[in-house]
């Protein structure tokens, strides 16, 4: 019987909760723990509204992971490490730091890329800095991307047969028994994940104001932590124009308060500005729920026109607004449409086919 492989996974678990420690958390759920002997580096540098910014509380955790980064590699001396790649300058270096540690102790790197932005790291760099990046790159064994929309993003700066598409995952919440709301006779659109610019939180802001004034059936529903005071500001100042029909319920933390709002929700919509995979749209199609959502990223990956949701232009509130009234008033589409998410999450993005799928590509690296 051939002995597992031994790989070291640096990257987080929750909390925080958010795109990347989820997905951790469902590959840590999989049957990719029983194919290979894992140990994991939890390395939590995330904090909302911070994740950029380099704090005497991040030096101190590097310090400390890095230490233990080395202690397991000497230690359990894994076939490979798996590590979760930055593309911001400072967290970049910190990914330099460990990786080339460990590649100079005898042991390979595997870039396991959650973006899409290895590109502009590079244009927007330094001279010295796009070397690294080249290095960093070229050293690496291979780099696990989300989607096909990825692949550009490492034109001419890494040799394509290193790149291995595995899209990502979220928990299938089907068994769960939670209470949902009562909407009384509104339409429930959603909106659930961090308010902030680049996720379209102000698109999503003036397609309600056109949808309410002229469908005041449709209420809007805002979950998510919010990125700034001036987005606090402009949200309330939406709700107090729009009392009935806009809410704002904080930062849901936890699945089943989650499938809460999801399951109450008649049509969700994501009209992010800057995104690469868009975990939440899998919330929704794992419940059924019909989708608005821009076109960035790999999100045309998931969204099938017509079929499964609808696609509009990123930062278009026109486009936006005209997409949400229009399936408002086709219930037999917004059924239809529910239907297909769910076979569409059975069969791409269930943490079953995640777990198989990262079985398959590690085996083949």
């Amino acid at each position: 019987m051939d002995k597992k492989k031994n790989i070291l996974i640096c990257g987080i678990l929750p909390p925080p909760t958010f795109g990347h420690s989820m997905l951790y958390h469902m590959l840590m759920k999989s049957q990719f723990v029983d194919e290979f002997d894992i140990t994991f580096l939890n390395m939590n540098f995330w904090t909302y509204g911070k994740h950029k910014r380099v704090t005497p509380d991040k030096l101190f955790k590097l310090v400390k992971y890095y230490v233990r980064f080395i202690w397991l590699i000497l230690t359990e001396r894994p076939d490979f490490i798996l590590y979760n790649m930055s593309f911001y300058k400072m967290p970049f270096l910190k990914d330099m730091l460990f990786c080339f540690t460990g590649k100079f102790l005898g042991c390979p790197y595997v870039i396991h890329d959650m973006g899409r932005y290895a590109g502009e790291l590079y244009d927007r760099s330094s001279w010295l800095m796009k070397k690294f990046v080249r290095l960093y790159l070229k050293w690496s064994a291979a780099s696990i991307i989300q989607g096909e929309r990825v692949r550009p993003a490492y034109e001419e700066l890494m040799d394509p047969s290193k790149l291995f598409i595995v899209p990502g995952c979220v928990e299938d919440t089907a068994g769960l028994n939670v209470p949902v709301q009562d909407k009384g006779d509104k339409l429930s659109v959603l909106y659930f994940s961090f308010l902030s610019e680049h996720k379209g939180v102000y698109t999503a802001f003036s397609a309600a104001a056109k949808v309410i004034e002229e469908n005041p059936r449709i209420k809007f529903t805002f979950a998510g932590p919010v990125e700034s005071k001036k987005i606090r500001r402009d949200m309330d100042a939406l709700i107090s124009r729009f009392p009935e029909n806009v809410e704002y319920a904080g930062y849901i933390e936890g699945a089943e308060k989650r499938t809460a709002y999801f399951r109450g929700a008649d049509i969700f919509i994501f009209p992010t500005l800057r995104e690469t995979f868009g975990l939440v749209l899998l919330h929704a199609m794992a419940e059924g729920v019909p989708v608005v959502a821009s076109i960035e990223g790999c999100i045309p990956e998931i969204v099938e026109e017509g079929i499964n949701g609808h696609l509009v232009e990123k930062g278009s509130a026109e486009q936006l607004s005209e997409k949400i009234l229009y399936l408002a008033g086709e219930e037999p589409l917004r059924k239809a449409m529910g239907g297909a998410n769910r076979r569409r999450y059975l069969d791409h993005y269930s943490p079953e086919q995640y777990g198989r799928r990262m079985v398959e590509v590690c085996k083949a690296i």
